[in-house]
C-alpha cells in the first residue's frame, strides 16, 4: 500500500513539473525569444545604417514605440542608439557613459523598486517606479547624465 502512495506522489510531482515547464516555454521563453529576435534585427540595422566601431546592447524599451537601446562607439565618441523597428535611428551623446544600474543605485532603496526602463520622449529617459506606503512614485532621469528630471506620485 505504501508503494502506491509513493508512486502516486512521484507521478504527481512529475506531472506538475512537466506542466510548469510547458507553461514556462509558452510564456516566458517565447517572450525572450521574440525579444532576442528584435535585438538581432535592430543590431543588424544599426550595423548597416550607422556602421559603428563598437556596439553594446543595453535594453529593449516597450513603450508606444519599441526601441532597442545600444551603446555605440563611433569616431571615438560614445553614443546611445535608439533603434525602432521602423523609422529613423536616433542617437544621443553620452558624456560619461552613465549606466542604468548607477542611476538605480542613486534612486533610493532597491527593495522598493518595481520597475526600471529606458524610454524616449524628445530625449533619452530612464523611468524608475518605486512602491511607497500609499502608492507608487514614477521618477524620470536623463539617460545621458542620470540627472533627475521629475517625479510623479500616484496614491
Amino acid at each position: 500500500m505504501n508503494w502506491k502512495i509513493v508512486l502516486g506522489l512521484v507521478g504527481f510531482i512529475l506531472l506538475v513539473t512537466l506542466i510548469g515547464t510547458g507553461i514556462y516555454q509558452f510564456t516566458v521563453a517565447e517572450a525572450k525569444d521574440r525579444e532576442q529576435t528584435v535585438v538581432q534585427e535592430a543590431e543588424t540595422r544599426l550595423k548597416k545604417e550607422i556602421a559603428p566601431d563598437e556596439i553594446k546592447f543595453e535594453h529593449v524599451f516597450n513603450g508606444e514605440t519599441q526601441y532597442s537601446v545600444f551603446t555605440i562607439q563611433q569616431d571615438g565618441e560614445a553614443l546611445r542608439a535608439f533603434v525602432p523597428k521602423k523609422g529613423k535611428i536616433e542617437t544621443r551623446r553620452v558624456a560619461d557613459g552613465m549606466k542604468i544600474a548607477d542611476v538605480i543605485q542613486k534612486a533610493g532603496n532597491p527593495a522598493n523598486i518595481v520597475s526600471a526602463k529606458y524610454g524616449f520622449d524628445q530625449r533619452a529617459l530612464i523611468e524608475i517606479v518605486t512602491k511607497t506606503k500609499s502608492g507608487y512614485d514614477y521618477s524620470y532621469y536623463t539617460y545621458q547624465e542620470g540627472s533627475f528630471l521629475k517625479r510623479l506620485r500616484i496614491n
